[in-house]
């Protein structure tokens, strides 16, 4: 009799539920989980506007410190090559600033759409 409560309890019913959650877990349902997460985290969108208004913000300050930086090259003011070395330094940077940029603009409008599009 105790082998039938070992089997109940135990041996059988375990493996079944072991076998089935790894049947279930599939890649849609994984990122059904993590969308759950991430609501769980920022319900509101909060975070996500707070993100992308900073990095609004840091985006715009580089254009300008690179405004300021050209126009001073033009005018000759202050330091030729220290203005130079500057101004090259800030080009290196374009490419991975407005990459990281756009990307974050992307994900953030891709999820407003989202959002407004499962709304209606």
């Amino acid at each position: 009799m105790t082998w039938i409560k070992d089997l109940m309890t135990g041996g059988l019913f375990s493996s079944i539920a072991n076998v089935t959650t790894e049947l279930i877990d599939t890649p849609l349902e994984k990122a059904q989980a993590q969308v759950i997460k991430l609501k769980a985290i920022d319900p509101n969108g909060k975070m996500r506007r707070e993100i992308t208004s900073g990095t609004m913000h840091l985006y715009k300050l580089y254009v300008y410190v690179m405004l300021v930086l050209l126009l001073s090259q033009s005018f000759n003011i202050g330091d030729p090559t220290q203005i130079m070395e500057a101004v090259n330094s800030m080009k290196d940077l374009f490419l991975p600033i407005t990459t990281a940029f756009g990307t974050i603009m992307t994900a953030s409008f891709g999820v407003n759409g989202v959002n407004s599009y499962k709304d209606k």
